[in-house]
Order: structure tokens, then sequence, then C-alpha cells
């Protein structure tokens, strides 16, 4: 095999019509093509491989089987297809791509990248969503470059893709790293059906476990410091990231987000069983970062404690500063629904 482009390590490139096929009693034939190594297409993709290595920054694993034994029918076609990469050998990845893919989440055009950096086998998995499958050209058994430019060349920077590379295709290519960049765009749900149905795989670090471990950490970290500014970004912070969605972070960029200060990030870092766990990066989850900190309380010097659910906090209690804001003055109007007298803290 020949590298293209000077020091471009690509062997070869190949490309899938996905059609959404999930549930479709009699799913639509994949038909692939080999992309030439010159002009737009081939540019586009030597950018998707040369910035794999760094876009992608979710760590994945091939599921093992039931019974623990490494094996994992999609890294058995990956493997093979890296090994002797062809139009056929793709196909039967992309086959199974079609097979989870919904309506919801359309026509796609996936593509395979293979090449060798060193010592390194590198393959990258990227697809790409149509907006109007309409135009497309499809001949019998082939597919012509022409409508990749006409369709798909639009959502150029809005694209799925994973990233595998080792020396060895029988012990390694059991992990890789993903990156999904159409999470924020109108035309994707989620990223299960693409690392879990698809490929076979799961999240090293998942979702409810990333999102938890930031939880727990951003609580200790109020609880355990005396700073009042401390408190109030990292409770600020809390109180806003139910807007996150499914976005990718670690804990270091959640702090950088929500424009914390050097001393609030270093309070929240503390609270990690390893500061290195700042970096490691996960997908946010709502639901269990909801779960972790559900409620908001504020405590007065006079020994009022003012608790209300942390997304509509601010909403409940109206507050203004008064005494050239030495004071805070919170103010809030409902029926009583409930009382109770508990413990001391």
């Amino acid at each position: 095999m020949t590298s293209w482009e000077g020091d471009v390590p690509i062997e070869s490139i190949h490309t899938y019509l996905i059609y959404p096929n999930k549930g479709v009693a009699e799913p639509a034939a994949v038909v692939g093509s080999l992309v030439p190594h010159e002009g737009d297409m081939f540019a586009l993709m030597k950018s998707v491989y040369e910035k794999a290595d760094t876009e992608c920054n979710i760590g994945i694993a091939f599921n093992k089987g039931n019974d623990g034994a490494q094996a994992n029918a999609r890294r058995d076609m990956l493997t093979a297809y890296a090994a002797s990469p062809g139009v056929d050998l793709g196909r039967s990845l992309a086959e199974q791509l079609g097979l989870v893919t919904t309506r919801r989440s359309g026509l796609g055009l996936l593509f395979l990248i293979k090449g060798k950096e060193g010592n390194d086998h590198k393959v990258v998995l990227s697809r790409f969503r149509a907006n109007n499958g309409v135009v497309v050209n499809e001949g019998a058994d082939m597919l012509t470059v022409e409508f990749i430019d006409r369709v798909f060349m639009k959502n150029a920077n809005s694209y799925k893709a994973v990233v595998y590379k080792h020396q060895s295709f029988q012990g390694g290519f059991w992990s890789g790293m993903a990156v999904d960049k159409q999470i924020n765009s109108q035309d994707l749900e989620s990223s299960d059906y693409w690392v879990k149905d698809f490929l076979l795989s799961d999240f090293m670090t998942s979702p409810a476990f990333g999102t938890r471990r930031l939880a727990i950490a951003l609580k200790k970290a109020i609880k355990a410091t005396d700073d009042l500014e401390t408190k109030r970004q990292i409770t600020a912070a809390a109180t806003l990231a139910s807007g996150l969605g499914k976005e990718t972070m670690s804990v270091e960029e959640f702090c950088n987000r929500f424009g914390f200060a050097e001393d609030a990030k270093a309070a929240v870092v503390k609270q990690l069983d390893r500061a290195d766990l700042a970096n490691d990066n996960f997908q946010f989850d709502t639901e269990e970062f909801t779960k972790q900190l559900p409620y908001r309380t504020v405590e007065l010097d006079n020994g009022a404690m003012l608790t209300a659910d942390a997304a509509s906090f601010d909403k409940v209690f109206e507050h203004k500063p008064v005494n050239g804001g030495e004071k805070t003055e919170f103010s809030t109007v409902g029926a009583v629904v409930s009382e109770k007298l508990e413990k001391g803290r």
C-alpha cells in the first residue's frame, strides 16, 4: 500500500452510504467505494484523520463476551478490515451501522481511514449526516464522489469519529478514543447508538460515574471551604449545570467553563481521589447530577437556612443586597404544605 500526499501516513479510505435500516424488514443494501487520494474529499478526510488524536477525547472500550472472554464481534470486523483494508471487509462494518441507525439519525456517510504511523496501525471511523438524500448518485455496485460535495460537505464540521491505534491487531485495538461533534447540533440525538449499539463498546468513564464524581467534588468543596466567594462560585455553577445537556467535559473544563477563580478550582480538584482525575473526560449526565445535588441551601448569619430545588432556587427566593451590600434580603411567597423539626447540622 502507498501513503499519499507526502508525509500523510494514510494507506486507504473507504466510504459507505448508510441508510436508517433499524427495524426495517428489508434493509437497503450498503454500497461503498474507495475514496481517491485527491480533491476536496481526500482533504477533508486527511483533516479528520490528523485531528483524531487530539479531538477524540472520550475513552471507550470494546465490551467483552458475556462469559468474560476477550471476544467482540465488532472488534473482529475492525481488525479484519485494518489488517487488509478493502471495500468488502469495510462493508461488514457499514452494514452493522445501518442496522442500528434510526430514521431520526437519518441517512449518513461512513468513512473508514487506515494509516500506519511508525509501528502503530491507526484506524479512524467517522460518520457524517446527510442534509438531503435525493441528490445522491448511487450506482448498482458503487458510489460516485460527486454527491459528497453537494450533500455532505455542508456538515464538514459536524461528525462522529473514533480512533484506534496499536502495534498489534491480536493484542491491541480493545480501546479507542471518540468524539461526537454532532451532540450540540440539531441533527443528532445521542451518541449511545454509535458507541454502544454499533461499536459494541462502552465509555471507559461512564457518564453517570464521571458526573457523580464531579457533583461529589463540588459538594465536598463547598463544605470544606470557609471562603464565601468560593462557595458562591461553586453554587452558581451547580445551579446552571442542568443546562449542559450531554456535553463532553472534565472536572477542570467544568470549572473553566463557569469561570472559577484558581482558588475555587483548586478547592474542587482537592476533593478528587487523585489530581489527575481532573482531566478525565466524560459525558455529562444531567439526571445523575441532579440526583447528587438536588437542593441548594443558603445559610444566613442570623441562623436562617433557606433550601429549595437547586435549579429553581433563584426563582423561589427573590434576593437583593441591603446595607450597602453587606447583607442580603431574601423573600418568597407560598402556601405552607409541610413543617418538620430536624436535628442540628
